[in-house]
């Protein structure tokens, strides 16, 4: 048998930053920035703020860990929650496509929360990261990720907690035996179901945010002696065999520390599923392209892989008539409606467009469907198809094969500080956003933390 979980652990505890490629380290720097950047925007958002309200019945909020967006101080395993439901609350966190997950929502909170508690450099956190990423992404390949989301599991969730264990534990110190334990103690927390498509519930927001204060609290009582299962993930009853009806365990351990999964993760430039992404690719270079208005279209085909349209295609009356934020964010037929009528699209534009009779209109002409060309290439990416039919008789049409962000479309610099100033400039002075900049840039260069914990912004 395969002893996947002993090979993870010793690739997570041993990982140095110095032993990186160039590429891994600028990569790591692009994620952490872009991921602060969507945190410090969603502390205001009111899933946020119930979270923490919530969070102060039952445990000590206070302590010395940076919340971003945030101006308090909190506890470590408060400050990784709340990070992490923050990072997954807009639905702009990085992607990987190959492992079907979102890996920076709970790997960065749960590798910085860390990085406080021990005062590591950011050389530290940043190895921490890295080891996250190539861990949760593999402990996916390891369940057929496809056959594992079919059976309505969450991966960023169900695969998190052990990228967050991964980095946690390497900024912590943990031996190899520790993080077998910490892996052992993180079995018993794999959890995130897709119910909460059914009514557009915040718990999938909190579904990363529990992985993410798991992984440190796992990491944390392995650090300190607590054991854990053996063989977490190969085991009879480990993860592979209790999640996944064809696990593939020799692919998690695959190109491990030559092939590096940090760098297959996309950004996302959208607030929405990634599945959506093409579509909306494909709306903006026809509206670059063509000369039209929302009001002369007849009607507009969706063509995604099978699983998008599960997701956010189907069924196809619930998608026409979101009720909430992330309604919008999983449906297919409001997010080309929105980018269709507003020429953009971002986060603030779906309070109104709950209200906007015009995009319901426009909803019922979009019509979402199987695209064999898209289903031939996912889920290696995530292709899309749109045609409009306009009332003068033309009819416009895109196909998008990669979407924008994915590491062979990477966004441009320019394109993700636009992004970063658009999430950061209401909360952030000008000089904050500097010092976060500057900051960032120097990361790997022997200095602390400090500058980001030093950050401040407007109330929220």
């Amino acid at each position: 048998m395969l002893n996947i979980t002993n090979k993870l652990a010793e690739f997570s505890s041993t990982l140095e930053f110095k032993d990186l490629p160039e590429a891994v380290k600028e990569r790591s720097k692009i994620l952490f920035l872009d991921l602060v950047g969507i945190m410090v925007r969603a502390r205001d958002l009111d899933s946020t703020s119930t979270l923490i309200e919530g969070l102060s019945g039952v445990i000590n909020l206070e302590g010395q860990c940076t919340v971003f967006g945030d101006n308090n101080k909190y506890s470590p395993y408060a400050a990784a929650l709340i990070n992490a439901c923050s990072a997954h609350g807009l639905d702009l966190d990085d992607t990987h496509a190959p492992a079907q997950i979102h890996p920076g929502a709970p790997v960065i909170p749960a590798a910085f929360a860390a990085a406080e508690m021990v005062g590591a450099s950011s050389e530290k956190l940043l190895a921490g990261i890295v080891a996250g990423y190539e861990v949760m992404a593999r402990v996916s390949y390891g369940l057929h990720p496809i056959l594992h989301s079919d059976k309505g599991f969450h991966l960023s969730a169900t695969t998190g907690v052990f990228g967050a264990v991964a980095a946690a534990g390497n900024i912590l110190g943990l031996t190899t035996s520790q993080l077998e334990h910490a892996f052992g103690t993180a079995l018993s927390q794999t959890a995130g179901s897709g119910q909460f498509l059914v009514n557009g519930a915040w718990t999938k927001r909190f579904h990363v945010g529990n992985a993410a204060a798991g992984g440190l609290m796992a990491a944390s009582l392995a650090r300190s002696g607590f054991t854990g299962a053996a063989e977490a993930l190969e085991g009879k009853h480990g993860f592979f065999n209790l999640y996944s009806p064809k696990p593939t365990p020799e692919e998690a351990i695959h190109g491990l520390g030559t092939e590096w999964e940090i760098m297959k993760v996309a950004l996302k430039p959208y607030p929405c599923c990634r599945a959506i992404h093409a579509p909306l690719d494909a709306v903006m270079s026809l509206l670059d392209e063509h000369s039209f208005d929302y009001s002369e279209i007849d009607s507009v085909e969706v063509g995604m892989p099978r699983k998008c349209v599960d997701i956010t295609g189907a069924p196809q009356e619930r998608k026409r008539n979101p009720e909430n934020p992330v309604d919008c964010q999983f449906s297919a037929h409001m997010c080309v409606a929105i980018a269709l009528t507003y020429r953009s699209i971002s986060f603030d534009h779906y309070p109104e467009a709950l209200k906007d009779r015009r995009l319901y209109d426009l909803m019922q002409k979009i019509n979402c469907y199987v695209d064999e060309r898209a289903e031939a290439e996912y889920p290696r990416t995530f292709p899309g198809f749109i045609k409009i039919s306009l009332s003068d008789g033309r009819v416009i049409e895109k196909y998008v094969e990669t979407p924008l962000g994915e590491p062979q479309k990477m966004m441009t610099p320019e394109q993700i500080r636009e992004k970063l100033e658009s999430l950061i400039s209401s909360k952030m002075s000008k000089e904050d956003r500097e010092t976060l900049y500057a900051a960032v840039n120097k990361m790997g260069s022997g200095e602390s933390l400090s500058a980001f914990s030093m950050l401040t912004y407007t109330n929220h």
